[in-house]
């Protein structure tokens, strides 16, 4: 697992775990953290200067890459690996007429594709961070998306996928410096509070909860 290489777009507080027991997060980027430990192989546990914070690993992640994908597409500067040999993909008519006319965009965002006959292409290319095992599927995932809304919304939700195939997954256990790591990269992203589909990174429980909830006021 590798964290260093390197939507809704908004900024809303992320939503409590319960209206009265947790409280919501300012809007301004998220503070530093120190690592305590990992529950259940899906949140990480760390410490901020106001309060204890619970950060879905998944979800982090996805934010992360997904501001890494959109930085380095728009300075044409994302790493692709090839394939040791080309992979064979069957396509519907339609995904077909969308690999030979959306080349370009395939390629900038790290695939890179061929036409095949009339129902199929070849698979040279694909972003570095992509586990090879799951290329296919991410492939006709991102086609099923060409075929939907508006060409302007294209490249967010390719990225969006793709950050979402990248990330690390809600059952992977991870070191303290693996935690570490993501925590300062997450701390970096512009939007840190949610992913790149809008469901929260992070949630905050304030010291006043805590001390409530041990009886201490």
């Amino acid at each position: 697992l590798e964290f260093r290489e390197g939507a809704r777009p908004d900024a809303n507080p992320v939503a409590p775990l319960h209206q009265a027991e947790a409280a919501e997060l300012p809007p301004e980027k998220l503070p530093i953290m120190r690592v305590i430990g990992q529950f259940r192989n899906a949140y990480i546990i760390a410490e901020g200067p106001d309060g204890l914070y619970l950060v879905d690993q998944h979800a982090a992640h996805e934010r992360v890459l997904f501001e890494r994908i959109t930085k380095a597409r728009e300075s044409q500067a994302i790493q692709q690996q090839g394939l040791l040999e080309p992979l064979s993909i069957e396509l519907n008519a339609y995904q077909s007429e969308l690999v030979s006319a959306e080349s370009e965009l395939l390629s900038e965002s790290g695939f890179t594709l061929e036409p095949f006959g009339e129902r199929a292409c070849l698979l040279r290319t694909v972003p570095a961070f992509l586990d090879q095992k799951q290329i296919k599927p991410v492939i006709l995932e991102i086609l099923d998306l060409l075929e939907q809304g508006q060409r302007s919304q294209w490249r967010e939700r390719i990225a969006a996928s793709l950050a979402c195939h990248g990330a690390v997954r809600a059952s992977q256990p991870l070191s303290q410096e693996e935690m570490a790591d993501l925590l300062r990269q997450l701390e970096e992203t512009t939007l840190s509070k949610t992913c790149p589909h809008g469901r929260p990174t992070v949630v905050r429980l304030d010291m006043a909860y805590l001390e409530k909830g041990f009886g201490r006021h």
